[in-house]
């Protein structure tokens, strides 16, 4: 018999007779276009974890429909996903989708793929909001322990804290590597445990690259990955993990200033804190509610959110919290959250007066963030605190210490890979552009322009 075509070193799958193939799913006609080149059903089960006997069963009319059978189907011969529906990529994908701005309908598939995963469900929809995975050279085991579990949860314990520190820029480009070989072990074998403490694990680590890709200023990657560590923590029924993603999906909406869309992902990550009972997770999903409405310019609503989330956050236990539900519990981060949902106040309120009045709270909320900060906060939420602290200042007329905190700040934003660092750098720059009467603030908005277009392009997003 002829020996099998070494598909990892080829793109073998474009070529015009299997297009359909892959657009149709046509698993037994992948493994027909297979045997032809060599390839015996022995072979294609060892590939894709299956037996002899299944191969032969779908070479004789079973139709293969299960989400992950198809992935792994995919990635045993380095299939793009994107090709078989099951993500958008460069090739599959609606033109130019990754890289332009989503329109209203894009908005609204999205939102319902995402609600449609939340109440269990991972249909076509869903399935084409996942991202491409880089593929990976290394092997993983046939069969995995909880040894295996852990080196990925030891990981993201490690890349969450360099993108604490130094800004998502740090850790994605390790992050994504490490990911394109951890999620190939969803298809090794393990005991039920296992395989769900892995899925635990891999959501968590998704949901933390995609908060990398969120930092950076990447938000359509940021979505695709966040997707994909809901339909993971989902699958895994761990209701607090799928509250904690519905939290991270619903600040990429705010970063692209959506706040309608971002209450829908808060409040369906409502629904799951509840069912996991974590009080923590609700104190957080409540606390960005207040930021939403803050972009709104709803305060009777502000308010309330932020009312409920205290009195979550006095129920919740901190020695019982996840890993990934650890925000508000370290001194400066629940005040300096308040200074944000102010300064977003101060920012979208057209009454002057009302604006400066928000301005000044959110000055006493920074500087308090300021002042209870202590080296287990990151270093990225106080470089923000003080972006807060500066265009606040300037808002309410304290130019002359306004213009020094920026000037201190810039050197701060420019030491963090963080796209939301170099954002939020605009806000100062806004306020500071109403006082052309001083050559200093004038100054300021040319410093801070010249720090925008010195960013690299993915921060600056």
């Amino acid at each position: 018999m002829t020996a099998p075509q070494p598909l990892l070193d080829s793109i073998w799958w474009d070529r015009p007779e299997l297009r359909s193939v892959l657009a149709e799913r046509d698993v037994a006609g992948i493994f027909r276009w297979l045997q032809r080149h060599g390839w015996s059903q022995t072979q294609i089960g060892a590939r894709t974890y299956q037996s002899q006997g299944e191969v032969s069963e779908i070479l004789n009319g079973r139709q293969v429909k299960a989400y992950d059978v198809l992935e792994r189907i995919a990635d045993a011969f380095e299939i793009p996903r994107g090709l078989m529906g099951l993500a958008y990529s460069a090739t599959s994908g609606p033109e130019g989708l990754q890289a332009r701005e989503l329109t209203t309908e894009d908005r609204r598939n999205f939102a319902g793929a995402v609600a449609s995963v939340a109440f269990g469900s991972v249909n076509d929809e869903a399935r084409k909001w996942l991202p491409e995975f880089p593929n990976s050279v290394a092997v993983v085991p046939p069969v995995i322990t909880e040894s295996d579990v852990e080196q990925v949860v030891s990981l993201t314990a490690e890349l969450r804290k360099l993108d604490q520190r130094y800004g998502g820029g740090a850790a994605v480009d390790a992050a994504r590597g490490f990911y394109g070989y951890a999620r190939r072990m969803t298809h090794s074998a393990a005991d039920r445990r296992t395989h769900r403490d892995l899925k635990v694990s891999l959501a968590d680590f998704s949901s933390m690259l995609g908060w990398s890709f969120h930092d950076i200023g990447d938000q359509s990657s940021a979505r695709r990955f966040l997707m994909n560590a809901l339909v993971l923590a989902k699958d895994a029924d761990e209701p607090s993990l799928a509250s904690s993603i519905l939290y991270r999906l619903g600040r990429v909406s705010m970063q692209e200033t959506q706040p309608v869309e971002a209450l829908k992902m808060l409040q369906l990550g409502q629904l799951a804190a509840q069912d996991s009972g974590d009080p923590a997770e609700v104190a957080r999903l409540h606390a960005n509610e207040a930021l939403a409405y803050a972009m709104l310019g709803k305060l009777d609503h502000v308010r309330d959110a932020l009312a409920r989330a205290e009195h979550e956050m006095g129920r919740a236990d901190k020695s019982q919290v996840s890993p990934w539900t650890t925000l508000y519990f370290t001194p400066g981060d629940y005040t300096g959250h308040q200074a944000l949902v102010y300064n977003s106040l101060a920012g979208y309120t057209k009454d002057a007066a009302q604006s400066r009045e928000y301005a000044a709270r959110a000055v006493a909320f920074a500087h308090q963030a300021i002042t209870e900060s202590g080296p287990d906060r990151s270093r990225r939420s106080q470089t923000f605190d003080r972006i807060i602290l500066s265009t606040n200042l300037i808002r309410t007329n304290e130019l002359e210490l306004g213009v020094d905190v920026a000037r201190d700040v810039i050197k701060e934003a420019q030491h963090l890979r963080s796209g939301r660092g170099v954002s939020r750098l605009g806000e100062i720059a806004a306020a500071a552009s109403q006082h052309a009467h001083s050559s200093d603030a004038v100054d300021l908005v040319h410093q801070l322009e010249a720090v925008r277009t010195s960013a690299p392009k993915a921060l600056t997003v």
